[in-house]
């Protein structure tokens, strides 16, 4: 079996703080913390860079539902399923679109899915021995979600490095209080901003900055975790946070 040449770089070139993320050696690391800042292409790059440098690996891409996977995270990754498909030989040999995986020619796999939804989500994957995992916006999934996937992290290869990245826009929550308020071992924090993303357009910040209230200025702008604490909730967090540990 030879082995392709890829040059990914047609299709991605990392500004600084990517850069960051692909070359942190951590097991676990959460990108992004706002807006643009880059966030879902840098996770599916790293997943398709996993699938080639390791032959039979296994990741899993998600998102909390399909429909929002396929607005996003799929987007990029059609990108690479065209690219690939026709490398001579192709890298990746099949996208079935139905089962939801990716083959790849070296023998690694991607499956996709989005973990919230009834028929095609966790619990299609429950079985699956994994060498990494992205799931992009998990603020948006529950911690129940992330610990089924860390149960799968189990993949043995010659050499393998087995991870999973996340990315989040700062809400409070179970990312918040596990990955931000604590320091989880073998994990990294690597914070991304629209301002360091050099492919935005001009005055984009700063159109924003004008429109939005303050709160969310300050969590999806500048990447402020306590922003939406007393924010625009039924209850504010930091209210729910002091009822929860009341001593009754």
């Amino acid at each position: 079996m030879s082995k392709p040449s890829i040059d990914l770089s047609k299709l991605y070139k990392p500004h600084p703080r990517q850069v960051l993320f692909h070359q942190a050696p951590e097991k676990g690391r959460l990108f992004g913390g706002a807006i643009r800042g880059g966030k879902t292409v840098c996770g599916v790059a790293e997943g398709i860079q996993l699938s080639i440098d390791y032959p039979g690996n296994v990741g899993i891409m998600a998102r909390q539902n399909l429909p929002a996977f396929k607005r996003t995270v799929g987007v990029e990754l059609q990108k690479y399923i065209d690219f690939l498909s026709h490398t001579n030989p192709p890298v990746i040999t099949q996208h079935h679109s139905t089962d939801h995986y990716i083959q790849f020619h070296n023998g690694s796999r991607i499956w996709y899915t989005g973990l919230g939804d009834d028929t095609r989500g966790l619990a299609s994957q429950m079985g699956t021995t994994i060498g990494w995992f992205f799931i992009d916006q998990v603020e948006e999934c529950s911690e129940m979600h992330f610990n089924n996937l860390l149960g799968r992290l189990s993949l043995n290869l010659p050499k393998i490095k087995l991870k999973y990245f996340l990315t989040a826009n700062p809400m409070p929550g179970w990312v918040k209080m596990r990955f931000i308020e604590s320091h989880p071992d073998d994990f990294i924090y690597i914070p991304s901003l629209p301002k360091d993303n050099p492919y935005l357009p001009e005055n984009y910040e700063a159109e924003l900055r004008a429109i939005y209230p303050e709160e969310i200025v300050r969590a999806w702008l500048d990447g402020d975790w306590t922003a939406m604490e007393g924010g625009n909730f039924l209850f504010p967090y930091n209210q729910i946070r002091l009822a929860v540990n009341r001593e009754l």
